[in-house]
């Protein structure tokens, strides 16, 4: 399993002093080197999982784990019996993608199965804001909030994004 953190991290409690390096400079967090290593002892019980790569795992409504391409298939695990386990443990919804070629797609994944009608740069007060807009009647079938969204979008790609719901 390829991670943000190195094989020897994931075995035992004790980070490496790589490892404490990119959690003191923010480049993970312990929520995510706690997934990290459920998810290292899951692939000791399942081959499939033994060359997944994980991108970044975030820890908001919604437990928002994103692989490298074609992985997310062998986390989720056949019949779900994976991702089914993450959900028990961590007692929230699970959202798997898989890394996007650029930020439109990466948005389109993110909110599926709600729709994007629209994608808008704004210019406000020399500063540039990302607007996704969805339709208003698929408000409820989004995982995560519009909060959580915007954060989401300024970690993967250090822009300032809002989620508007047209009517």
């Amino acid at each position: 399993m390829k991670s943000s953190i190195c094989e020897e991290c994931l075995k035992k409690n004790v980070l490496c002093d790589t490892c404490n390096k990119k959690l003191a400079a923010r480049k993970t967090s312990a929520e995510e080197i706690d997934v990290l290593r459920f998810i290292y002892k899951l692939s000791e019980k399942n081959a499939s999982l033994k060359d997944v790569k994980i991108v970044r795992v975030l820890d908001q409504s919604a437990l928002l784990i994103v692989t490298g391409r074609g992985d997310a298939a062998k986390l989720v695990g056949k019949g779900g019996t994976i991702v089914k386990l993450i959900a028990k443990k961590y007692k929230k919804s699970i959202r798997i993608l898989e890394e996007a070629p650029n930020f439109n797609r990466f948005v389109e994944n993110l909110l599926n199965p709600a729709d994007v009608s629209g994608i808008n740069t704004l210019y406000k007060d020399s500063e540039e804001i990302t607007r996704i807009r969805v339709p208003e009647f698929q408000r409820n079938r989004m995982i995560l909030t519009p909060e959580d969204f915007s954060q989401v979008v300024s970690c993967f790609f250090k822009k300032k994004a809002e989620l508007v719901f047209d009517v």
